[in-house]
């Protein structure tokens, strides 16, 4: 049994959980599955902002709703309840992400975040679930400062890529 990576503490709304970063060989099996989900919805985005000649603006909120529209648009047509069922249970594997919970001591105890416990705490808020998910996603696959072997230019430029600006940078240049 794998005892290693860091544990991560997430609070949304009123509910704390924690997160322990994926093993390796797990970390890459969900990024396989992840990644057939998430690249088409990258595909919307630049595909937006391409039609756009990349004079859009990402501190500005119209071009920004433009952008996410083509994305969740082109996720629309890729993903269904199946496969975004998939990838929460991926994410939000029970292994590796556990809730707060009081107990009936009164007493407030990490437990494993099981189907039982997904019912408990999101029941009503769907939207807070895929918000959990995306920070399990963060902790595992969006620290670059974990690419030790990397060098020092690939990890900032890798950095960068995290950034709204990027995405408009790139069209710019790639005009050139």
């Amino acid at each position: 049994m794998w005892t290693g990576g860091k544990f991560t503490e997430v609070k949304i709304g009123d509910d704390v959980f924690t997160v322990r970063q994926f093993p390796p060989f797990y970390a890459i099996r969900v990024l396989g599955e992840l990644q057939k989900i998430i690249t088409p919805a990258l595909g919307g985005v630049l595909k937006g902002i391409s039609e756009n000649n990349g004079d859009m603006d990402t501190e500005n909120l119209g071009d920004m709703l433009q952008i996410i529209s083509n994305g969740l648009e082109k996720l629309a047509y890729t993903i269904d309840g199946d496969k975004l069922e998939l990838a929460l249970k991926l994410l939000l594997d029970e292994k590796y992400v556990a809730v707060k919970i009081e107990k009936t001591n009164g007493k407030k105890d990490f437990i494993r975040l099981d189907e039982g416990a997904i019912n408990e705490v999101f029941e009503g808020r769907i939207i807070d679930m895929i918000v959990l998910a995306i920070k399990v996603f963060k902790v595992n696959y969006l620290d670059f400062s974990q690419l030790s072997s990397v060098p020092i230019g690939v990890q900032k430029t890798l950095a960068e890529i995290k950034l709204p600006s990027f995405l408009a940078q790139q069209v710019n240049t790639s005009e050139m």
